[in-house]
């Protein structure tokens, strides 16, 4: 069991467990949209009293940043993190792990679709008690989320941060020798770039993640983009579009287009039958562009992350040697905006 409590604006749902004991290791997760503000705004908090007393507040702060509290008893944490206050409406993911066993515990901030990651590592943290878990989960007068929260969720182990896989396990690749399942593929395989070139898989990413926010699934429907059958990708994954459309309205030879920016039209919509999702990704030598069901979309970017190390510990791509991992440069196309995105989505199914 990994993911043990998952909630947002209209739905709960909580495991069963025999006692209200302190997990050992676990991770509170949430998904939130900031908006600018001159006063604090608290995002979650919680008020527990009785046998354990347990009080959490996260809040937003004026110009850009997050205050953690977190009280169990007697004992008490607190840390503040900063991030870039730009687009502070952008979505906001915020994490807070611990491990008893280490004596080790991380507030984390990241930005969905982005690289932007502002981590802070916390000596002697404090666990959540099952009770607390639950009480966070379902909907009472102990626990308050702002309208802005997407989900929260909590995991009993310390989730991994950074860039995520994006694909379905079912979606088609294009390789040398016809399509492959994106589930299938390992280490050594090869795949077809989109001039043709064989390239070598260096590593497969696997995550299973709740399925809200910048995780819920996206359905892209064929044939637009290019689609030959429907494929379904996170909505931070991002197309790759060329053509004299592109060209004329962007001058560039291609454009990223967003998944997100498409569920408003009719070549994209939100899958909301799931609480979990898997999703798989490939990591190439210079993320090159792969085909997925007949339309080209990016594979996983992760910069120049080998040369740090406690970020990359606490990323999937520790599980790796670092000297097998390659440095990516930034891409060098442009990233459509959600208005661009949309006429451009209305232009390809005119």
């Amino acid at each position: 069991m990994t993911w043990i409590g998952l909630a947002d604006q209209r739905s709960h749902s909580v495991a069963t467990f025999e006692d209200d004991a302190p997990l050992q290791q676990g991770t509170l997760i949430l998904e939130t949209n900031v908006a600018p503000h001159t006063k604090p705004q608290t995002i979650l908090g919680l008020e527990l009293r009785g046998a354990d007393v347990c009080d959490l507040s996260i809040q937003a702060m004026p110009g850009g940043g997050i205050h953690f509290l977190l009280r169990s008893d007697s004992e008490i944490i607190h840390a503040a993190l900063l991030h870039d206050a730009e687009d502070q409406a952008n979505l906001l993911r915020i994490s807070y792990s611990w491990d008893m066993g280490r004596l080790k515990g991380r507030l984390v901030i990241e930005r969905p679709g982005t690289n932007k990651l502002y981590l802070r590592e916390i000596e002697r943290p404090l666990p959540l008690s099952l009770r607390a878990i639950r009480s966070l989960i379902e909907p009472s007068g102990r626990r308050h989320i702002c309208e802005d929260l997407v989900f929260l969720a909590v995991s009993n182990v310390v989730e991994p941060i950074g860039p995520m896989p994006a694909l379905c396990p079912q979606t088609p690749i294009q390789t040398p020798d016809g399509m492959k399942l994106a589930g299938d593929f390992k280490r050594g395989d090869l795949i077809t770039s989109l001039n043709g070139d064989a390239i070598p898989v260096l590593q497969v990413l696997r995550k299973t993640l709740p399925a809200r926010g910048s995780f819920q699934p996206v359905r892209l429907r064929a044939p637009y983009f290019g689609l030959t059958q429907d494929i379904v990708v996170t909505p931070e994954a991002r197309l790759v579009v060329g053509g004299t459309q592109v060209e004329y309205l962007f001058g560039s030879e291609n454009v990223l287009v967003p998944v997100k920016h498409l569920t408003s039209a009719a070549s994209a919509s939100f899958e909301g039958d799931h609480n979990l999702v898997t999703y798989v990704q490939l990591l190439l030598p210079d993320h090159e562009p792969i085909t997925a069901g007949g339309t080209a979309i990016e594979s996983l970017s992760i910069g120049r992350m080998r040369r740090k190390k406690q970020l990359l510990d606490a990323t999937l791509l520790g599980a790796f040697d670092p000297h097998t991992l390659p440095e990516h440069s930034k891409t060098v196309f442009p990233v459509l905006k959600n208005y661009e995105a949309v006429t451009l989505a209305k232009l390809r199914a005119a």
